[in-house]
């Protein structure tokens, strides 16, 4: 049986947990320990009170004929509804990067859910027609903006050859559910001057 001594044990702890390091860094993509670092801190300031402290509470008013979910009449999204979105997309785009075609499914709204069938057939179809939005390079939410009916949030995306994309998502809103927000479409568009600003 060998005896370790004070130095020589705590080079062994120290080369122990250099491995584990090197483990979990190559186990983990940098691109899913942003993720979860960009989730964790929505999730914080939204916890926090950071963002609520200047929400305003969501209205229905109507807006020649159609409903306006931002406050009154303003197009502007509060800051605790735009935390809240952009943590249904980010949860989205974890999901995807995990291949967990179930959870990526159960943010999608009514009408994507009717469309697809099963979260085979979505995940199947983000694959191949969204490959960008299935594997992205690089993610920044930009600033959402109501349309009257839903919350639009545009996400500047960069795929893995480098090229920049907007994915602009309609989100509409929850009832009795405890997600407040699901997807109800995705465009995807390359970038150009026209749709950044």
């Amino acid at each position: 049986m060998k005896h370790y001594t004070p130095a020589n044990l705590s080079d062994r702890v120290a080369r122990g947990f250099t491995k584990r390091l090197r483990f979990i860094a190559n186990t983990f993509s940098e691109r899913f320990i942003v993720s979860k670092i960009f989730s964790s801190v929505l999730l914080f300031c939204f916890l926090s009170g950071v963002a609520s402290a200047t929400a305003q509470p969501l209205v229905h008013v109507q807006k020649n004929g159609v409903p306006d979910l931002a406050h009154g009449s303003s197009a502007v999204v509060s800051k605790a509804n735009a935390i809240a979105i952009a943590m249904v997309v980010q949860a989205q785009l974890d999901a995807f990067a995990a291949d967990d075609a179930s959870l990526a499914f159960s943010y999608a709204a009514p009408n994507i859910k009717a469309m697809f069938g099963t979260p085979a057939k979505f995940l199947q179809m983000v694959k191949s027609s969204y490959p960008v939005v299935y594997r992205p390079a690089s993610v920044t939410f930009l600033e959402p903006e109501s349309d009257g009916a839903a919350i639009i949030q545009p996400v500047a995306m960069t795929d893995t050859r480098g090229s920049e994309w907007v994915a602009v998502y309609r989100l509409e809103p929850v009832s009795g559910k405890g997600i407040s927000w699901l997807i109800a479409g995705c465009a995807l568009r390359a970038k150009s001057p026209q749709t950044w600003a």
